[in-house]
């Protein structure tokens, strides 16, 4: 295949060449000549595979393929060791985010592409942990983090929720979709007095960029409430 792919644009990008068996098979990084993180042949591999999913959803299928791939070359250390476990815990809630509310939303995922999406990460892991050699570093590297927990604050995981486009790679608009999703969901119980004191914490920190999202959910007299 290597002698007669064509490399094809995706999102505008051009695909790396399609790498020789001997490059893929006989290292254990393999070739990343576009230099995205992702191994050529895998990401030419999820490009072909996964012609069904939208953008939003080739990104994130990117970004666990780029985790996968950082089991194999980063440096054990604590220092990547905690931008691993970020990253890693990061992509979780993206893609349960996104999924979860597609699930149930009008625009659905729908059951049987709901389960493919779960595969997905099955698959890849398995494209990219092709020898015996990468499966043994990459549970090494991953065996780091047994016990390991992951605590965020109330106010950062909302600024997350509200902004998967720039942790997750949505576009803006599926971004904004999913968020008001997951804010509907957050204010369809509890007190309204509760949900604008946290709104308060929120906007103290991180501004009031991301006010009309949740705008639409409160009165005026709600409003006067947070600006005062």
């Amino acid at each position: 295949m290597w002698l007669t792919y064509e490399p094809k644009v995706f999102m505008g990008n051009i695909e790396p060449p399609f790498p020789n068996w001997f490059e893929v098979m006989w290292s254990l990084k393999g070739p990343d000549r576009n230099k995205n993180g992702i191994r050529d042949d895998v990401e030419i591999y999820i490009n072909n595979e996964f012609k069904d999913l939208n953008e939003s959803e080739i990104v994130m299928a990117y970004n666990i393929a780029a985790l996968d791939y950082k089991t194999l070359v980063l440096d054990s250390t604590t220092k990547y060791r905690k931008k691993y476990w970020f990253d890693e815990n990061v992509a979780i809630e993206c893609f349960s985010n996104y999924s979860l509310v597609k699930k149930s939303s009008e625009d659905k995922f729908g059951d049987i592409k709901y389960r493919e999406y779960l595969s997905l990460v099955k698959v890849i892991y398995h494209q990219t942990m092709n020898t015996y050699l990468r499966k043994v570093v990459s549970k090494l590297f991953l065996n780091k983090f047994n016990m390991w927990g992951f605590e965020i604050s109330n106010p950062e995981r909302l600024y997350r929720d509200l902004n998967m486009w720039k942790y997750c790679g949505l576009v803006k608009q599926e971004s904004d979709k999913v968020a008001l999703s997951i804010l509907k969901e957050k204010f369809r119980t509890g007190k309204t007095i509760d949900h604008l004191n946290n709104l308060k914490e929120y906007e103290k920190e991180y501004g009031k960029e991301n006010r009309y999202l949740y705008e639409i959910f409160f009165t005026l007299k709600d409003i006067e409430f947070l600006n005062n």
